[in-house]
């Protein structure tokens, strides 16, 4: 992985742009999400993932999880008595 650094400056109202190339290597998009972090000494600018649905993050833990027949009966039984 190549390190680029990139010098910017700060505006009157503390904004500051991440360079298009630095965009462009990370995949930030316009109106997405950056995360800052204060370390002693420095300002990280992290990445943020998209925002999953809710029913996807679900469905997703739901897939890594074992359950077993007697499992899934029990499931099937109480969805039934609704």
């Amino acid at each position: 992985m190549k390190i680029e650094e990139k010098y910017v400056k700060v505006g009157e109202r503390g904004q500051v742009v991440i360079p298009k190339s630095l965009r462009d290597a990370e995949g930030i998009k316009p109106h997405q999400f950056v995360k800052i972090i204060s370390e002693p000494g420095q300002i990280v600018i992290r990445k943020v993932s998209p925002a999953k649905e809710p029913e996807d993050v679900i469905f997703n833990i739901l897939k890594k999880a074992k359950f077993t027949n007697k499992d899934w009966e029990m499931i099937h039984k109480e969805r039934e008595e609704r």
